[in-house]
């Protein structure tokens, strides 16, 4: 009894905890910094530490790889609410947007698993969305929020976990992982930013959380692949060591590109 305690304590509490954080952060620091926050691997890796605790190493690595694989569902996600951002308001966007998710996830629930493949098409699809959505240049005043909306996000973080690990045994490991990226935060941030602000905050926050796709990438690879030789624990901190040092690199990358590009 001690154990499900536990458990369902993880399932509502960890996620809805951080989520409320990062939102938090996100309102002081701007459109480009929570997309790079919505990257961090809150949900996922809360799904993935919870399915290896109920379901076992085996499945919920099966699960980390499929979450690899779910980027290119959400990169899809954010090729359709940015390509419908210029010309229609959020509804039809996050319509469109929902529609590529699910069709992508569809295709991909079909695709036999292969690590390399995963790590491929998940940095390709990131590396699409850089070229297909128009950079914007983040706004001075940082983004203001009711005060309900962040208690909104961390109920939905909740909802979410419970949902998807409540479930696993019937979606299986790899729909399971597949959906652990839905962009439950994504659709949240977008569609205020976008109702309040119009699209060209909506660029800079999808510019931040495909960059910050590339460490979390990075952190359902390694931990997809160390957690049944090693346990729970070595995957999910070797995994958090992966995340940490791409998103380095990334930011060192970047500080790079744009201390070279020409000033206007």
């Amino acid at each position: 009894m001690d154990v499900n305690l536990e458990i369902l304590g993880l399932k509502v509490v960890i996620a809805p905890v951080f989520v409320g954080l990062v939102s938090l952060i996100a309102l002081r620091y701007g459109h480009r910094a929570a997309g790079w926050l919505v990257a961090l691997p809150i949900n996922t890796g809360t799904i993935i530490f919870v399915l290896a605790l109920t379901e076992g190493s085996a499945f919920a690595a099966t699960a980390a790889l499929g979450a690899l694989l779910g980027i290119v569902s959400l990169s899809a996600f954010a090729i359709g609410y940015a390509r419908s951002a210029t010309r229609f308001r959020w509804p039809v966007c996050l319509s469109v947007a929902s529609a590529a998710f699910v069709a992508s996830t569809l295709v991909l629930s079909q695709v036999p698993e292969l690590v390399v493949a995963d790590i491929v098409g998940a940095v390709g699809s990131v590396v699409l969305v850089l070229v297909l959505v128009p950079p914007r240049e983040d706004p001075v005043t940082p983004p203001t929020a009711p005060r309900w909306e962040i208690p909104i996000r961390m109920l939905t973080a909740a909802l979410l976990v419970l949902a998807i690990t409540t479930a696993a045994e019937g979606l299986g490991p790899r729909l399971s992982g597949l959906l652990s990226p839905i962009p439950v935060f994504t659709i949240t941030l977008v569609i205020f930013t976008h109702s309040r602000e119009g699209p060209a905050p909506v660029f800079v926050f999808l510019h931040g959380l495909q960059y910050g796709l590339f460490s979390f990438a990075a952190f359902c690879a390694v931990a997809g692949l160390l957690l049944v030789p090693y346990g729970i624990e070595v995957a999910i901190g070797g995994g958090l060591v992966a995340f940490l040092g791409v998103y380095g690199l990334v930011r060192i990358v970047l500080g790079g590109i744009q201390s070279g590009s020409p000033r206007p």
